[in-house]
């Protein structure tokens, strides 16, 4: 069922709730503090109300009226939303056909397909107000996300939306710039703890004193190097997302998923830097220019890497160009590829009987070959080659040739993490072939050493066999 989000203004509205049921009294308790009128009609609600402490009078609601009598066709004129629960089918079917045939909202609670809207569950903090629908197919789901969420969001925030709105345009003669301005109310919102059992007169003039320190006039702007994690969109920091949700501008290369990408600011410039196939973009020297130029016009640039930002990713040369320019920047850490992989695959990195340190190399090496096999490799180490599909064939012939075991346990893991993940297990002798036989293509890690044997797949086989052995 799809429903159109809107949020009504209250005094606007006059609220007919038809019903003396529990249920009716719930909306009464909803409404109530919003400043709408309301109008409640039906036999017992007079009781209802009282029982329910709602009574005008115990309450001191002057936006309450009540009529503690059966339904009339009166009770709908002037009114612009109807709430009907009844418990009563027959009286329940009068008001609807008579609500629809004066073409009025109406909601039958607990009963979407009656009702042409439904009500979210909401709840707010100050003037900030978060609703939920699901029109009605998963209540329960938008019960446990209201939870969630109502958790996570300080009681402080409330007070200190409605000090914000009250000192917002002396903020605005204090911080004349627009990104800087949206930088200040960043950063507030991001301490909104700090302001927990303050009155909104003294975050006020906290908020005004913080306006008042922070530097005016134009800014140099900023930039974040960012992780953006092997691809799971539910890998990403804290932090990294919400480097997203304030930038101005996103400098994405090809590993970045679209689902990271679509957790970004909905009026972020996005623009693409990566390598395609044929094509080598703009280059380094050309991203080096673009997050600097654009700094230097005072906006919020993240740089987003796939993976994390200083893991092969270029990342000396980008802080060094910044540096230069004395532009303020961050680097937000993401997971990594060999992380991530290791995670869904369920392969220990180190292990107490197999390996006891990790080297991580990349397969792309301005010679093609690296200087010392051997010590890559072997009995007792792990091995991680980033980019290394294309050069499978020389990195088996480089490690076997130093000595290094052709039996070595290898997983090849494609786009890890992500929904397409695949992989694939083999020797290290029979690399190349396994890569080929499987078309891998990048992004893709090689994961080399005994530590390979753990892998969840290779684990739930061997405990299979060794079952079925163990009951032959």
């Amino acid at each position: 069922m799809s429903s159109i989000p809107v949020f009504l203004t209250a005094e606007k509205h006059h609220i007919l709730i038809v019903g003396a049921t529990a249920a009716a009294m719930a909306k009464v308790g909803l409404f109530m503090p919003t400043g709408a009128r309301i109008s409640v009609t039906g036999s017992g609600a007079q009781a209802a109300l009282r029982d329910a402490g709602l009574l005008p009078e115990d309450t001191g609601a002057k936006n309450i009226v009540v009529h503690d009598r059966a339904f009339t066709e009166d009770d709908l004129t002037g009114k612009t939303l109807v709430y009907i629960a009844l418990e009563d089918d027959l009286a329940e079917e009068r008001v609807l056909r008579l609500a629809n045939a004066r073409r009025l909202p109406v909601n039958v609670v607990d009963k979407p397909a009656k009702s042409n809207f439904t009500t979210p569950a909401q709840f707010a903090r100050g003037p900030l107000q978060v609703a939920f629908s699901s029109g009605g197919m998963a209540p329960v789901f938008v019960r446990r996300l209201r939870s969630s969420l109502e958790r996570l969001l300080p009681p402080s925030l409330g007070v200190l939306a409605s000090a914000a709105g009250s000192v917002r345009s002396r903020v605005k003669t204090l911080i004349p710039d627009g990104t800087r301005r949206r930088l200040f109310w960043d950063r507030l919102y991001d301490n909104a703890g700090s302001y927990a059992d303050l009155g909104q007169d003294e975050v006020e003039r906290l908020i005004v004193d913080a306006a008042r320190n922070h530097r005016v006039g134009a800014t140099s702007g900023q930039v974040q190097l960012v992780g953006a994690g092997p691809g799971d969109p539910d890998l990403l920091t804290i932090k990294a997302h919400r480097a997203l949700q304030q930038a101005d501008l996103i400098v994405y290369d090809r590993l970045v998923s679209r689902d990271v990408l679509a957790l970004a600011r909905r009026d972020a410039e996005l623009v693409f830097v990566g390598k395609r196939e044929g094509d080598h973009g703009i280059g380094q020297d050309g991203i080096n220019k673009l997050i600097v130029d654009e700094a230097l016009k005072g906006r919020r640039v993240v740089r987003l890497k796939g993976g994390d930002p200083l893991l092969f990713a270029r990342a000396g040369e980008e802080l060094a160009a910044l540096r230069q320019h004395d532009i303020h920047v961050e680097v937000v850490p993401g997971i990594s590829a060999f992380q991530g992989i290791a995670a869904t695959t369920q392969i220990p990195l180190t292990d107490r009987e197999y390996s006891s340190s990790i080297t991580l190399v990349t397969g792309h090496l301005r010679d093609g070959a690296y200087k010392d096999w051997a010590r890559l490799a072997g009995d007792g180490q792990t091995l991680a080659v980033y980019m290394g599909v294309r050069g499978a064939g020389k990195i088996s012939a480089g490690l076997t040739g130093e000595g290094v075991k052709p039996s070595t346990p290898v997983a090849v893991v494609e786009n890890g993490t992500r929904a397409n993940e695949r992989r694939f297990y083999g020797t290290l002798a029979g690399l190349e072939e396994l890569v080929q036989r499987n078309a891998v293509k990048s992004p893709a890690l090689l994961l080399i050493g005994d530590v390979v044997n753990n892998a969840r797949e290779l684990a739930q086989t061997e405990f299979e066999a060794e079952r079925q052995r163990a009951t032959a």
